[in-house]
């Protein structure tokens, strides 16, 4: 008997079959060149190595992909190889004159060698020679033409791109050279030649004192000197004497004749320390400093510290106040009896109070030459019946301040009468 397939097989079930054997398939062949990726051992770095392939077999070189970057073409001189990788293992940069004012172009190098104690200052793109070190293993710079080269480039993001040479002689006695180029890693540090300690420049820096916030500035600054107003107060000491530089980040300072003066990229100058501010908020300032070679950027951080000193009463400050004329007091300021005007600043200096009046002065105020409490006379004016002396006094920072006003005792026509009346009473008297 012939048994005829049932017709009741159903064509969906088939399909249904073929769909789950292709999806574990595909699922077997995603697994096993997930474990070739993980397994296959992959060369790269100091072994990687060029494979035959069918190309090479046709003439054409083949290369594997993970050895791009490497051999006498490196760029990088962890995989340098060959004579190439020796001398990337034995130059070494420590620095170079990387101060704003220099162009990178004529920008100097500072090198060493591992196996050699000098530093070498080497102009940036001149050819260095080389040559084994007779006391022993390492290479050294020679000031003759040798048959090894380097020629080191500092590039505009700061790097440095060594070029490599060699002269080499064929079986047949012919001569050529052959090349290479490698980055060269900075190793940092401080040249030999910079000592921080024994600079002025840099002492004065690191001991200065920084303030976020001038009240003089903002309350009489006006527009002349509006700009200051957002700006951080670097107060400097030299020897006994003080003086300050108002600075915002991207500023630049030159040490000048014993002092740091704020000054424009345009007008630093080669041949003396200069700085650049990096940050100046939320109470601290980063600055680097540069001495006059430039080799070492020395980075400094000043931290704003808060002095609270008790502000002198205003009301006990300046006594028996006298009205004299709409713009003029007589009063005791301490110890001594004066005649104040409007506009007056009054400085507040180990000798006694001091009337600043010359544009000098007030000049040597604001630059912090000058320090003390200060008492400025503002206006006299008339409310409720008497008058007032009314103006602001600042403490010796100029971060605190206090406005004041002060009752007159006597008005303009009591004060001329009270004078008139004084010669009668003294001839009374006598």
């Amino acid at each position: 008997m012939i048994i005829l397939p049932s017709p009741r097989l159903s064509v969906d079930r088939w399909l249904f079959r073929g769909i789950r054997v292709a999806a574990v398939a595909v699922a077997a062949a995603g697994l096993f060149l997930l474990i070739y990726f993980f397994i296959y051992p992959w060369k790269t770095g100091e072994n990687a190595r060029f494979r035959m392939g069918s190309n090479e077999r046709r003439g054409v070189p083949s290369y594997a992909y993970e050895a791009i970057g490497t051999g006498a073409l490196t760029l990088n001189p962890r995989h340098a190889l060959g004579w190439v990788s020796r001398i990337a293992d034995e130059l070494v940069l420590i620095a170079y004159n990387s101060r704003p004012d220099i162009n990178p172009a004529e920008s100097t190098l500072l090198l060493s060698f591992k196996h050699g104690k000098e530093q070498i200052f080497h102009p940036n793109g001149k050819t260095l020679f080389l040559q084994e070190n007779t006391q022993g293993r390492g290479l050294l710079p020679s000031q003759e033409i040798t048959s090894l080269w380097v020629k080191p480039i500092l590039m505009e993001n700061g790097s440095v791109l060594v070029e490599a040479g060699r002269k080499i002689v064929s079986s047949e006695g012919k001569e050529g050279e052959e090349r290479g180029q490698f980055f060269l890693a900075q190793q940092g540090g401080v040249p030999a030649q910079f000592n921080p300690v024994q600079h002025p420049f840099v002492r004065e820096f690191q001991a200065a004192k920084v303030f976020f916030r001038d009240l003089l500035i903002q309350k009489y600054g006006g527009r002349e000197y509006a700009p200051w107003r957002e700006r951080a107060v670097i107060e400097f000491a030299s020897g006994s004497a003080t003086y300050a530089c108002f600075v915002s980040p991207g500023d630049y300072l030159k040490y000048v004749g014993g002092e740091w003066t704020l000054c424009s990229k345009e007008e630093l100058e080669r041949e003396v320390p200069i700085a650049r501010v990096k940050v100046a908020a939320e109470g601290r300032l980063e600055a680097e400093v540069w001495d006059a070679m430039g080799y070492y950027a020395l980075p400094i951080q000043l931290e704003s510290k808060r002095i609270v000193a008790e502000l002198l009463k205003p009301e006990a400050l300046l006594t028996g106040i006298r009205l004299r004329n709409g713009t003029q007091v007589s009063g005791a300021l301490g110890k001594r009896r004066m005649i104040l005007k409007q506009g007056d600043w009054l400085l507040k200096t180990q000798t006694g109070w001091r009337n600043l009046r010359r544009t000098e002065e007030i000049t040597n105020y604001l630059y912090r030459r000058l320090k003390g409490d200060l008492f400025i006379f503002d206006a006299i004016e008339k409310e409720g019946g008497r008058y007032l002396l009314k103006g602001n006094l600042f403490d010796e920072t100029r971060t605190q301040s206090e406005p004041f006003a002060l009752a007159i005792e006597g008005d303009a026509k009591q004060g001329k009468a009270a004078r008139k009346k004084k010669p009668a009473a003294t001839r009374k008297a006598a």
